[in-house]
């Protein structure tokens, strides 16, 4: 069977079918640049792919030169399986295909059954390209003569034009070992390294647009995170720590889980605003929330910090200002952000789905009682002279361990 996705060729206003398919074809692209570290990252992305899928039942997950085979039974949806590979960090393209002996007799048979499904739809392509991949290199023959041979079968049975630059249509040939699996597609995945083969981190999690999409990028680069949060209940709603679980459901890959550290800032927010110099302030949350995230970092076996910080779109996130803040940390703080521009920000939390939760109108920790004019410029010097009158140890302490924690598991939809 043939559907059609709602996604449509802009140029040439014909929509591009997708194969209802028994078979997917996972290929990745950086794990291929290992080398001697490549089976460490294969085998990851192999677990993440398994636990993504294990309740929709009925699949089978093999390494296939150089990529992966899925099987599918025939109750597996696959669209659903579709929703999360796209999810998968890791997986670079994925293809769904029907399968055949790797014999160009039988490779006719199989495509003229995607002819006949294609050829009963109203709107027909007027031209097209067969696009053939090669992992089997004894077999008899090359790329260019699969691609002239079933190119020309599927011409006498259309009328549709041969166009090797952008067709409308591209139908794909991919010889794995003895097989032949046919495809219409290749659907762009997220890329990356598979969540889990690079180290642990801890992120801070605000309610905002930034720290979502900074978390999903350092997942991409194979980090396995947990996720710490600042909130000033009772100064700010209960909504605000219920967006930030959603926002954490949202960013962790389907199949997955992450620790969700939530700790209340209230108190430590009132101290400073009491006892240190207005424009300061929102330095001192920073460095006392950096503090704070080290000592649950190191707690739960984490090497590194990761903020939402963009460089210069804030007061705190001046250059200056962020040499302060890292002056009173003691392990790396690392910032996926920080040479992007809003806009790019933007739009990779609307790919990731997560823009519309995050500009829901719930107040967060840092928009507590903002100072009017808050510095662009600091020093740490300045900031030692100002926390003179906090007992800091103390307080990073109770921090610490008023923090609840609780388990996310990744959405599935």
């Amino acid at each position: 069977m043939v559907t059609v996705p709602p996604s449509e060729n802009k140029t040439t206003g014909f929509s591009r079918p997708q194969l209802e398919a028994r078979h997917l074809l996972i290929n990745y692209d950086e794990i291929a640049l290992k080398k001697g570290n490549r089976r460490h990252f294969e085998s990851r992305l192999l677990k993440n792919i398994r636990a993504a899928i294990k309740d929709l039942g009925g699949s089978h997950l093999q390494p296939r030169f150089g990529r992966f085979l899925l099987r599918l039974s025939s109750e597996t949806p696959l669209d659903k399986v579709c929703g999360r590979l796209s999810r998968i960090p890791g997986i670079a393209v994925y293809s769904p295909c029907i399968s055949t002996s790797a014999d160009l007799d039988s490779v006719r048979v199989a495509m003229d059954s995607i002819i006949d499904q294609l050829l009963a739809r109203d709107e027909q392509p007027e031209n097209f390209a067969v696009v053939s991949r090669r992992a089997n290199k004894e077999l008899p023959f090359t790329s260019t003569d699969a691609n002239a041979t079933i190119g020309a079968h599927v011409q006498e049975r259309t009328g549709w034009k041969v166009r090797l630059k952008k067709p409308q249509l591209s139908l794909y040939l991919f010889f794995v070992n003895n097989d032949c699996f046919l495809a219409l597609d290749r659907l762009p995945g997220l890329g990356g390294l598979p969540t889990g083969s690079t180290g642990r981190v801890a992120c801070l999690l605000s309610g905002g647009i930034d720290s979502p999409v900074s978390s999903a990028r350092i997942m991409r680069r194979g980090a396995d995170a947990l996720f710490i949060h600042f909130h000033s209940y009772p100064h700010t709603s209960i909504a605000s720590q219920d967006k930030v679980r959603a926002l954490a459901e949202r960013i962790i890959p389907p199949g997955r889980s992450a620790r969700l550290y939530m700790v209340p800032f209230a108190d430590t927010q009132n101290r400073i605003i009491t006892e240190c110099p207005s424009r300061l302030r929102v330095i001192l949350y920073r460095r006392y929330m950096v503090r704070a995230a080290e000592a649950i970092a190191r707690k739960d076996d984490a090497q590194a910090l990761v903020t939402g910080d963009s460089l210069g779109q804030v007061a705190s996130q001046t250059l200056e200002n962020l040499h302060t803040i890292d002056s009173i940390s003691t392990m790396p703080i690392l910032r996926p952000l920080v040479g992007m521009h809003k806009a790019e920000i933007i739009k990779d939390a609307r790919a990731m789905g997560s823009f519309d939760t995050s500009i829901e109108p719930h107040d967060d920790c840092c928009s507590f009682l903002m100072p009017p004019k808050p510095a662009t410029r600091s020093t740490p010097e300045q900031l030692e002279a100002a926390e003179k009158s906090l007992d800091t140890e103390k307080e990073v302490l109770e921090l610490v361990e008023a923090a609840s924690v609780e388990t996310i598991r990744g959405r599935l939809d």
